[in-house]
């Protein structure tokens, strides 16, 4: 005696194209690690959140989150980011990569890599970062602790 069992198809579901273009477009291809106490940090990751549509950038204070790749002390004086492969940049790097990962600012790419490789752009921003104030906001009454 044959048995013969009838198998039930169902057809996969599969998503929408808009669904499947706003998954691609969720995923954050670099995490940007700015110093808190930095207004004119803050202030910088305020404008690229602006500019950042759709979302592939992620930012994260340095001081109150840890990452084992990012050398902490090199990372509360310049920027420093990492990418979706895992590789780290530091300073003007950072600003390179953020060029290309955001698509509103793409089009300054080729300025950035003009600057990247005459050296200019890594002088101007050591000349920035070492202008920038510090403000510690975690100090009790009279008494400030440097992390």
């Amino acid at each position: 005696m044959i048995y013969l069992e009838l198998i039930k198809f169902e057809p996969q579901k599969t998503k929408s194209f808009g669904a499947f273009f706003m998954q691609k477009t969720e995923n954050v291809k670099l995490t940007l690690f700015i110093d808190g106490w930095c207004p004119m940090c803050k202030r910088f990751a305020k404008r690229i959140e602006h500019f950042d549509r759709k979302k592939h950038i992620a930012i994260e204070d340095i001081r109150t989150v840890s990452h084992p790749n990012i050398d902490k002390e090199k990372a509360v004086k310049a920027l420093a980011s990492i990418d979706y492969k895992g590789r780290v940049f530091y300073g003007f790097d950072t600003i390179h990569q953020l060029c290309f990962t955001s698509p509103f600012l793409l089009v300054l790419t080729p300025i950035t890599f003009l600057l990247k490789i005459s050296g200019l752009g890594a002088f101007l921003y050591n000349e920035l970062a070492v202008r920038r104030t510090i403000i510690p906001i975690h100090c009790e009454e009279k008494k400030c602790v440097s992390l």
